[in-house]
């Protein structure tokens, strides 16, 4: 099997997939040799550790040799954070999906919070271009109603789900929610696997996994927490003055 039917498969298992999140080679190269199935790369993680603010603030080039660099060191399935498209000019967005193709990405996440309707479009594009030059890339169909803070949020999430599995999309996305009924809700709406993030108040795996999430995912967590301890190491060493903490 090749990595982009691997990755799909890891979305039908029993057990739901645990995906950690890289921001570069390093991070990336970590989770391989813990043992993960998958690795995903973090938008926000990325933008930040390159100095930039997350939502589009990096130049997709840059984010692309970030990219390239973690699937050449790396021999898992690689699913790509790519945001709105990081254009909304189709056959932009058609050059960007296909530079993602070419280094062996077998998935993305594509957001919503342009609206529905300009979401279509670009969900429809991809997957024809896909189809008719016979690449393949799962497609996860991020919703973000419920940060968005849109009416109805639970019933716009389960109406979307709807829209975008029948364009084409391979897994739904849903970010913001913060309840295990809720969550539970969404998934016996829909026949698309469903990834979560994990956060504080949803950090059991046995839990979001009774609510029918098929993916687990951390987002920017790991970055931040892997920088509170770097940010503790340091405080370290100036207040002992010594650099024992390092050691």
């Amino acid at each position: 099997m090749n990595n982009y039917e691997i990755f799909y498969q890891l979305h039908h298992q029993e057990k739901p997939l645990i995906i950690a999140n890289a921001w570069n080679v390093k991070s990336a190269q970590m989770i391989e040799q813990s043992g993960f199935a998958a690795i995903a790369t973090s938008s926000g993680a990325i933008s930040n550790s390159l100095g930039y603010e997350d939502g589009e603030k990096i130049p997709f080039s840059e984010l692309l040799y970030i990219v390239q660099r973690i699937k050449a060191s790396t021999n898992i399935p690689l699913s790509v954070d790519l945001e709105r498209g990081y254009t909304n000019n189709l056959n932009e967005l058609i050059e960007n999906i296909q530079k993602l193709v070419d280094i062996g990405v077998a998935g993305i996440n594509l957001e919503d919070v342009q609206g529905e309707e300009i979401y279509l479009k670009k969900l429809e594009a991809i997957k024809n271009h896909l189809e008719k030059s016979n690449q393949k890339l799962f497609i996860n169909a991020r919703t973000d109603g419920f940060p968005m803070k849109v009416e109805s949020p639970l019933e716009t999430t389960i109406k979307r789900a709807k829209l975008y599995q029948d364009a084409g999309a391979d897994g739904l996305f849903v970010t913001g929610v913060s309840d295990t009924a809720t969550i539970k809700e969404i998934a016996l709406s829909t026949t698309l696997p469903l990834n979560v993030v994990g956060t504080a108040k949803l950090s059991s795996i046995k839990s979001l996994s009774e609510c029918g999430v098929r993916r687990i995912s951390m987002a920017a967590f790991l970055y931040r927490a892997t920088n509170n301890q770097l940010d503790n190491l340091l405080k370290r060493i100036i207040t002992e003055q010594s650099l024992e903490p390092l050691f």
